[in-house]
């Protein structure tokens, strides 16, 4: 029987990895929760509702994700580790365990629900435009179907994720979900950064950095999801075992960037349809036309030295200095 000293140790390092960023995880839901928690009810959207629900299931997700595979991992290296065969035994065996395909789907539900809100958000940043987002959402429907297909292979008897038919259906899976996620952060990223000059000259330097930030926009496009998937996705293609390391971090990932999201638009820091809108306005205007005030009706949060909230009331008027003054 083969040796499967990479695959163990791939497992390891991606399950150690995997513990550090569910910590992460749930620094940033509990923070998310709070964030919801300590706006008064009159003032609190529906929007917060969602996405407090949203970040619970992306918790839950993560969390049968994280236990399925500590648990699959006890039982390959402590109680079975005597079984005839040894560890390749148990490997060939106990891949299409139950525990494991309800991992497996954790793991995917985790990567519909990113590439959802990652849709989601691409249509309210490009102005509700269903043309923009046409591809994305039929790739998004593709990748469901395949996505069940990927589920009933690797449940089977003798079915295993990282091999077998389930790479057949697994490989276009991933690549499409990569590709997606590639199209929607250079469609956002664009976008932003097309709309960055104009919140600029509006709101200010200091203040515009909470919307067109560097920082901003990485979690806003969700770059890293992107970057991880590319870097899973080649060994995994190439069949090499070492894809079970990559393939854990970037599970985690596709919970950890949509949570970035959530956290963003709950404490009013990321882009809403109304900014959207009202940068629009600006980039019509005329360029020497500063006499008429540009309204925003979103909230924005500044940062704790210079925090105030700005009702629908209160116009921005950009100085000659590029600052705002509010009337």
């Amino acid at each position: 029987m083969s040796s499967t000293s990479v695959l163990e140790n791939s497992f390891y390092v991606g399950s150690y990895l995997s513990g550090i960023l569910y910590g992460v995880e749930l620094v940033l839901y509990f923070m998310t929760i709070h964030a919801v928690w300590k706006t008064p009810h009159s003032r609190r959207p529906r929007s917060d509702r969602f996405f407090t629900l949203y970040s619970t299931v992306l918790l839950i997700m993560m969390t049968i994700d994280i236990s399925t595979n500590a648990f699959w991992g006890q039982q390959m290296w402590i109680i079975d580790r005597d079984r005839p065969g040894g560890i390749p035994a148990f490997i060939a065996e106990e891949s299409s365990v139950w525990y494991q395909t309800f991992g497996t789907t954790s793991s995917i539900v985790l990567i519909l629900m990113g590439d959802g809100l990652l849709i989601y958000r691409c249509f309210v940043i490009w102005r509700s435009s269903w043309l923009v987002v046409a591809l994305p959402i039929l790739i998004y429907l593709a990748n469901f179907a395949l996505a069940i297909l990927v589920l009933i292979t690797a449940g089977t008897p003798g079915g295993q994720t990282f091999s077998g038919r389930t790479v057949d259906f697994g490989t276009p899976l991933y690549s499409m979900a990569i590709s997606l996620n590639i199209i929607l952060t250079i469609l956002i990223c664009g976008r932003l950064l097309f709309l960055s000059k104009w919140v600029r000259q509006t709101m200010g330097s200091e203040s515009a950095e909470i919307y067109t930030g560097i920082m901003a926009i990485l979690i806003e496009s969700a770059v890293p999801y992107s970057i991880c998937g590319i870097i899973f996705l080649i060994p995994y293609v190439r069949g090499s075992e070492t894809s079970i390391a990559f393939a854990q971090i970037w599970g985690k990932v596709t919970c950890l960037a949509p949570q970035l999201i959530a956290y963003r638009v709950v404490t009013r820091r990321a882009w809403s349809s109304e900014t959207v809108s009202g940068i629009a306005f600006r980039t019509r205007a005329e360029p020497d036309d500063t006499s008429d005030p540009l309204e925003f009706s979103t909230q924005i949060q500044l940062p704790a030295s210079q925090t105030r909230t700005m009702s629908n009331a209160e116009k921005w008027h950009p100085d000659s200095r590029g600052s705002v003054n509010m009337v």
